[in-house]
């Protein structure tokens, strides 16, 4: 990338008690005038860094070598480590020097900077082209090596984008202790809507359902149909409501041919429809129903002995007609419920049939 600064190691001094020298830079096949300046951090007077300001814009990159002449005479050589770098301003003296002493330690610490740098976006392709000449293979390899060590995750590799396993760790904290609260303060709900979580953080949903895969790996969350919660969290109901969830669960396994409809179901027992919705999050809760689309409620056994007749049928195709014949269900309930096996991966829509998976 064409910079005007960058921040750089030399390989030895500027000089006894010198902070600043005008050169010219010399790269390969390029060169430019070029104002020095020291940073003058304690303990790096052997191998300084510091500021190259550049008065041409010249293409630069991290590694790339560099000479250091005035007047015909070699002053010195160094190495880029950061172009373009951040101002003063932006960057205290002490985390610029530990920045830049990880930076000089090599290729794959350098790539674990970016990455972490790169926060909960993480490090991408793109950005990497923009600092340094490494080719897709060596950064390939680069990337596994640091997977291997627990310091990154790959997302991806074309287009690249990694993610330090530090900004993972912090992610999934915050996760845990947002669920904490959100359970307090939404009691009636059995969990966080996953597209919550993604607002709350604003970090890519990629990044987000990896986090929370490795929560669910861990047993710290359970994720179940979009809905995020805490693995001992239970919504709590009191003796009464127990008795009405009691009743309600047998309404929906004795409903007509498997199905009953949230009409049916506020009709029944006068419920608002708050009320409503907290119950069946209950029984959702407990395995015992399935929702479906178009607003229709089965019992999680009646479904699961469809999915088992489905499966030894002995089919691999299923047309709407055998699926009425198979389950005794009108057109009207038929489809939805082939959508919400479709969903389940249990069937795949294929024209006019589906195939049986």
């Amino acid at each position: 990338m064409k910079t005007s600064a960058f921040d750089a190691v030399l390989e030895a001094p500027l000089g006894r008690g010198v902070r600043e020298v005008r050169a010219e830079a010399v790269f390969l096949g390029a060169s430019a005038a070029a104002r020095i300046v020291d940073h003058a951090f304690a303990g790096r007077h052997e191998a300084p860094f510091v500021r190259v300001e550049l008065v041409t814009p010249t293409d630069v990159r991290w590694g790339d070598p560099f000479e250091l002449r005035a007047g015909g005479d070699h002053l010195g050589r160094g190495t880029c480590l950061f172009p373009d770098p951040p101002s003063a301003d932006a960057l205290k003296p002490a985390r610029r020097k530990a920045l830049l002493a990880r930076l000089a330690l090599g290729e794959k610490d350098m790539l674990l900077v970016l990455a972490e740098a790169g926060g909960l976006e993480g490090l991408q392709g793109e950005r990497l082209a923009s600092f340094s000449r490494l080719s897709a293979s060596r950064v390939e390899a680069l990337s596994r090596a640091l997977e291997a060590e627990g310091q990154v995750r790959i997302l991806a590799f074309d287009p690249l984008r990694l993610v330090a396993e530090d900004s993972l760790a912090f992610l999934r904290g915050r996760i845990v202790a947002f669920l904490t609260r959100y359970h307090k303060t939404h009691a009636a709900q059995r969990g966080a809507p996953l597209e919550k979580l993604e607002k709350r953080f604003e970090t890519p949903r990629a990044v987000l359902v990896l986090a929370l895969r490795l929560l669910a790996k861990d047993g710290r969350v359970v994720e179940e149909g979009g809905i995020v919660r805490l693995p001992d969290f239970r919504i709590p109901l009191t003796a009464g409501e127990e008795e009405t969830l009691a009743a309600l669960e047998t309404m929906v396994l004795g409903g007509a041919l498997g199905s009953v409809s949230l009409d049916d179901i506020r009709a029944e027992f006068k419920l608002t429809p708050g009320k409503l919705q907290t119950l069946l999050a209950v029984l959702a809760e407990r395995k015992k129903i399935v929702e479906g689309v178009d607003g229709f409620i089965l019992h999680a056994s009646w479904l699961d002995d469809i999915v088992r007749k489905l499966r030894a049928s002995g089919k691999k195709e299923l047309t709407v007609a055998e699926f009425k014949a198979m389950t005794g269900l009108t057109r009207k309930y038929s489809i939805p419920l082939l959508e919400l096996l479709d969903s389940m991966g249990v069937t795949r829509r294929k024209g006019s049939v589906r195939d049986i998976l």
